[in-house]
């Protein structure tokens, strides 16, 4: 039997990340987050679309681990993962090209939303934000995910 680090240790110190966030240390899932979106923001600046979109994906793990904490700031930084992610699927047509990155945008604004209706500021600026740069079809798919 392997070592519970061995299997990924060819990631160096990335090994020991996975396997405390694995083990549910809310620092090492929210430093997996971090790292990834550093990632896509490097990628994106390169124009190395592909690779962000890979990154995005990845940091949407980490983020959706570190949410699942329960802190305000992590559900916070959930939703604009998502937000960053569906910015590379495509979102607000109505056509079936843009369905995953509508349900991403729409799970961002059910976040924020319950967020905000128990007071977070942050989530309430986001929320209205949002509003200005997404069409409504976005904020009634939120509605029935909620």
């Amino acid at each position: 039997m392997m070592a519970a680090d061995d299997a990924n240790g060819a990631l160096g110190d990335l090994a020991f990340i996975i396997r405390d966030a694995a083990g549910g240390d809310l620092e090492a899932q929210r430093a997996g987050r971090a790292m990834a979106l550093q990632d896509m923001s490097t990628a994106a600046a390169r124009g190395d679309y592909a690779m962000g979109q890979g990154h995005a994906m990845e940091a949407m793990f980490w983020a959706r681990f570190a949410a699942s904490q329960g802190h305000d700031d992590d559900a916070v930084m959930l939703a604009a993962v998502l937000v960053s992610l569906a910015e590379y699927w495509g979102y607000d047509r109505r056509s079936a090209d843009a369905a995953w990155g509508n349900d991403l945008l729409a799970e961002a604004v059910a976040i924020l939303d319950r967020l905000a209706s128990r007071g977070n500021e942050a989530a309430a600026t986001a929320i209205n934000e949002m509003a200005d740069r997404f069409a409504p079809h976005i904020f009634q798919q939120a509605k029935e995910i909620a």
